[in-house]
């Protein structure tokens, strides 16, 4: 895979990640479990989007970094990057609704 390619699949991967951990409603039990029982860092992390991104891109850069050609990345980054392409799509066909 080009280099150009792995880059813009981990920032749409980090992307799709950030608002699955920050937004989606899959991970609101987690996040109002942690909003009771974790401090107000750990807390804090998990609602801003900002925050949230750096720590997760960190580890989509590690693992990048790290195994750049194996099925187990790659795959994950593929899945990952179509999910946040859609959901952009899917929120510009809303619009035109």
């Amino acid at each position: 895979m080009p280099a150009w390619l792995i880059v813009l699949l981990s920032v749409l991967a980090t992307a799709r990640l950030t608002r699955l951990v920050v937004r989606d409603a899959i991970t609101d039990p987690p996040r109002a479990w942690l909003a009771q029982h974790a401090g107000p860092g750990v807390t804090y992390l998990v609602h801003c989007r900002w925050c949230a991104s750096i720590w997760l891109g960190a580890g989509v850069a590690a693992a990048v970094y790290n195994w750049p050609t194996r099925w187990w990345i790659a795959i994950p980054l593929i899945a990952l990057a179509a999910s946040h392409i859609t959901g952009l799509l899917a929120r510009l066909e809303d619009h035109d609704a």
